[in-house]
């Protein structure tokens, strides 16, 4: 008998895409950037509504903000989660930012 050849287990193919970056910071900044996205749909409902009723409801210019807001920061989002070290944390901390300065201008001043 002859001796044994180890078995080579096949290596995992190799994706193009790159690998998600995990941590508290992006995993924050992604929760406020999904968070804004779900607002904008929230205040879409409310001006409908609004409309129909003849009630006052959100303006225009409170959705153009929040929805250009959202838009920004899903797309700074995706970008601080493809982008490795400083880079992307800064991204992160600047989505986290431009979240929390729309939320505090539009509804807490």
């Amino acid at each position: 008998m002859g001796a044994a050849e180890p078995v080579s287990e096949p290596s995992a193919p190799r994706s193009r895409h790159r690998v998600r970056r995990t941590g508290v910071l992006r995993s924050l900044s992604g929760v406020l950037a999904a968070g804004m996205v779900a607002l904008v749909a929230a205040l879409v409902v409310a001006y409908v509504v609004a409309l129909r009723e003849g009630s006052p409801g959100p303006g225009a210019a409170t959705l153009l903000v929040h929805a250009a807001t959202a838009v920004v920061a899903v797309v700074a989002q995706v970008f601080a989660d493809r982008t490795p070290g400083p880079r992307g944390a800064l991204v992160a901390t600047g989505v986290s930012v431009l979240v929390g300065a729309v939320l505090a201008l539009e509804w807490l001043l």
